[in-house]
């Protein structure tokens, strides 16, 4: 039996995505056999070398997987024995200064460098390291991300009524959506704490808006339910999950023509400009108008989220798994 010890961020109500992720996978690996234990940091950012000296004294098992976020515990820790899955660079796409390169040094380059197992979710975060470490190229595995909730086949009556956001930080990019969606009657949800100028936009263009925030995973699975579009025109990425939840559920989708948006996304879908207001309108328009093309889209979302089932993906970290404990740590 493989014994896995998997390390996690500190527990935040905020930002469950990668908990939410391979819990989900943990279930599955278990199912296939594996002896898995979980330990999460008990500290906060400010205290990473207590962090450090935490997991150190935890290390063990035959594969320690640090599943992202807390890249930097990997500096004290078996190199050989250790994965590292990265779920994206925003942190050096937002950050300046100081915090950049502190963020640079500790999240990227001494993990990559050091380290002799790296996952990352999409070819776009593989790309985007790459052009930072070009050395580390045969280092990196690609393992996208698994749906995490459960597929379900609806007959749909066909009317494009209600329009579903999924996020609200600022690479999620719903100001421009907001503002296409100025010339339709729909009514629409936002999933996430709305900032000022969201606000702002809602209210001077007088939308039909219901804001929801910290909702539980079954009140997320209604919403993808009783909804006929998900406008997620983000314009970055590390996977773009609420894609495949979508399909999952049988809503519609309007995406990026960006990587990894446009990757995952397969033909379940429509893409779009992020950037322009046009083009997003004219996605709404088509859904509303084109009863076969909007059937169309829902019908091979089905088909491309099959790709991405947990067997599937957790099958892939088994093989790696085995890869590792077949090169006996060399």
């Amino acid at each position: 039996m493989i014994n896995i010890i998997f390390f996690e961020r500190i527990f935040n109500t905020n930002t469950i995505s990668i908990e939410k992720l391979f819990n989900t996978i943990y279930d599955e690996l278990r199912n296939k056999g594996l002896f898995i234990e979980v330990i999460k940091n008990p500290y906060p950012l400010k205290y990473f070398w207590k962090s450090i000296f935490f997991f150190k004294k935890r290390e063990g098992g035959d594969i320690t997987h640090i599943t992202g976020d807390i890249h930097w515990i990997s500096i004290f820790l078996n190199p050989k024995k250790t994965i590292l899955t990265i779920h994206d660079l925003v942190g050096l796409e937002s950050l300046s200064g100081l915090k950049r390169i502190f963020y640079y040094l500790f999240w990227i380059y001494l993990p990559l460098k050091r380290l002799k197992y790296i996952t990352v979710i999409s070819e776009k975060i593989k790309e985007d390291i790459l052009r930072l470490l070009p050395s580390v190229s045969k280092k990196i595995n690609v393992i996208p991300n698994c749906v995490t909730i459960p597929i379900n086949v609806v007959n749909r009556n066909y009317r494009v009524n209600k329009i579903l956001f999924v996020g609200t930080r600022s690479n999620k990019n719903i100001e421009i959506s907001l503002k296409a969606l100025e010339k339709f009657n729909f009514e629409i949800t936002i999933v996430g704490k709305l900032s000022l100028e969201q606000s702002k936009i809602i209210n001077d263009l007088e939308l039909k808006v219901t804001n929801k925030e910290n909702i539980s995973e079954e009140e997320l699975i209604y919403l993808y339910d009783t909804h006929d579009v998900l406008c997620f025109t983000s314009v970055y990425e590390g996977f773009g999950l609420p894609i495949l939840e979508a399909q999952a559920r049988g809503c519609a989708v309007i995406t990026s023509n960006l990587s990894p948006m446009k990757d995952v996304l397969g033909y379940g879908g429509v893409l779009i400009n992020p950037y322009d207001q046009k083009d997003i309108e004219f996605a709404l328009e088509k859904y509303q108008t084109d009863i076969s093309f909007y059937n169309k889209c829902i019908l091979e979302g089905y088909k491309n989220v099959s790709n991405y089932t947990v067997d599937n993906i957790a099958e892939q970290y088994i093989n790696l798994y085995e890869k590792i404990l077949k090169n006996g740590f060399n």
